[in-house]
């Protein structure tokens, strides 16, 4: 028998760009090797910071320049540090850490983040009680050119400090607008465990991050009024599960599901919410129902194997099935609460303040556009004859090819197309609702731009309900006021908008 020794191959280092990573959890990376090395080390930090008045504090600092070019992250921890002996072997690909039960399993998750965010990077770091902090720097078309060596400096510091810093340059993409409150949103999530314990202070450029935890008031109450929330636990495989279940009063699409936790650590959560098919059903293609909307919960995995990105875990067997059968077993009935609860129908599913600042941000920014400014003053109108035509001859292509949806409405029948040949240049919804007295016709352009940003089935429904109400209300207005005054158009739609919560206010039982 020949023996031989495999090789890494240097240029391996050019494909973690193409992990598919998730921007939060590739800066979750560098947040649980600070998190982890506080827990190896919590008693002597603990004292340390009682010395210094502070406690743990993990920066991500994101500077956006001029350019995707000058952009780069700083990653600021006072965690305990790494020694020389220590930075060395983290920069080891693959190498476990002593204590691979925590947060740090594979010895992957520094390099591979690192470089899935940017072509260079260098780590700054300083030990407690050591007296030098060490520095090194690592390119990857160095690396992957074949050149693994690394240089590494020293410089004498004061014995107390202890520090890491990371800072991560040319980048491989920017983030802006909903991208950032999208990734501070994840990272508190991810992290909402430490926050509570009020061991982590985890701030995104200077700003601390917080987490919302469910109270008793979020939850449905029973005839006693006591909420719909249990605890469980029990064995898969020999691995402990345990956690709890609760049935929300206001739920929402984005809220519903479990988060999967481990080392007080969430591997996946809502709005990607873990979903076992006993309870919520089969999720291909997504499903939108009060269950998968009220139904929430964290399950605590501690002893099972996770993907090395930590973004979900890895069943073995027939665990996942094991799950869900105990799932099931244990909440079961929950799918009867959140089915038929009706809370006052004004209030549910409404929009948080956050969701509330998060969408008037975006549209500050989107009225503040230059874009905009070149729309307005730049577009050229067509004489009212010209788009009446236009228009005309798009209406006459789609009814005499397509079949409508028929609905009627005591004497007015509206005939709805959701039309797949338009151009993407055509109008995004055509409405003919003044030439016949019994009828309105509605065609609503599928390929126009803007149906690329609707969100989920609820998104389709409001936006299908501002096209057909806005035919409906215009023809009202014609015929039964003789008026196509917008003012008066728009009365008749708000009584048309207030539709959903008369409709929701008479199922109440």
């Amino acid at each position: 028998m020949e023996n031989f020794k495999i090789k890494l191959a240097s240029e391996i280092i050019a494909s973690y760009k193409r992990l598919s990573y998730k921007v939060w959890y590739a800066l979750a990376e560098f947040v649980d090797n600070s998190t982890q090395a506080f827990e190896n080390n919590k008693t002597i930090l603990l004292d340390e910071y009682s010395k210094k008045g502070t406690q743990l504090v993990v920066s991500i600092n994101y500077f956006k320049g001029d350019s995707l070019q000058d952009d780069y992250f700083e990653i600021i921890d006072n965690s305990i540090g790494m020694s020389k002996a220590e930075l060395i072997k983290a920069l080891n690909i693959g190498v476990p850490p002593e204590n691979n039960k925590g947060r740090c399993r594979y010895g992957l998750g520094m390099k591979t983040a690192a470089f899935w965010l940017g072509d260079e990077w260098s780590i700054k770091t300083k030990k407690l009680d050591d007296s030098k902090e060490h520095s090194v720097c690592l390119s990857l078309d160095s690396i992957s050119g074949g050149n693994l060596t690394l240089g590494l400096e020293s410089i004498d510091k004061a014995k107390n400090d202890h520090y890491t810093v990371i800072k991560i340059e040319k980048l491989h993409r920017r983030f802006k607008g909903n991208s950032i409150n999208k990734i501070k949103s994840f990272l508190s999530s991810i992290y909402r465990f430490d926050m509570a314990k009020k061991e982590l202070i985890l701030n995104w450029n200077s700003e601390p991050l917080q987490w919302k935890e469910y109270t008793e008031e979020d939850f449905i109450h029973n005839s006693e009024g006591k909420p719909y929330r249990v605890d469980f636990e029990f064995n898969i495989a020999n691995k402990k599960v345990y956690g709890w279940a609760g049935v929300l009063k206001s739920g929402g699409r984005l809220k519903g599901g479990f988060a999967l936790v481990q080392c007080n650590r969430i591997i996946q959560a809502p709005p990607n919410g873990y979903k076992p098919e006993g309870i919520f059903g089969e999720q291909f293609g997504g499903i939108n129902d009060l269950i998968n909307q009220r139904i929430v919960g964290e399950i605590f995995l501690d002893e099972f194997e996770i993907s090395h990105t930590k973004d979900n875990i890895v069943w073995e067997g027939t665990e996942e099935e094991e799950l869900n059968y105990a799932i099931t077993k244990k909440i079961g009935d929950f799918k009867k609460i959140a089915r038929e609860f009706r809370a006052k129908a004004v209030d549910e599913g409404g929009p948080t303040d956050i969701d509330f600042q998060v969408a008037f941000d975006e549209l500050i920014v989107e009225l503040k556009s230059t874009e905009l400014n070149d729309t307005i003053d730049i577009m050229e109108i067509p004489p009212d004859d010209v788009i009446l035509e236009s228009n005309k001859q798009i209406q006459e292509a789609v009814v005499n090819k397509a079949e409508p949806t028929i609905i009627k409405i005591n004497k007015l029948e509206v005939r709805l197309y959701i039309n797949e040949t338009m151009s993407p240049n055509d109008p995004y919804v055509i409405t003919d609702s003044t030439n016949n007295e019994h009828q309105v016709i509605v065609i609503v352009n599928k390929n126009h731009p803007f149906w690329n940003e609707l969100e989920g089935s609820k998104g389709i429904m409001n936006y299908l309900r501002q096209c057909v109400y806005d035919g409906v209300a215009e023809w009202k207005a014609w015929f039964m006021a003789s008026s196509k005054e917008a003012d008066t158009i728009k009365y008749i739609k708000d009584d048309l908008l207030r539709l959903p919560y008369n409709i929701e206010k008479n199922r109440i039982i």
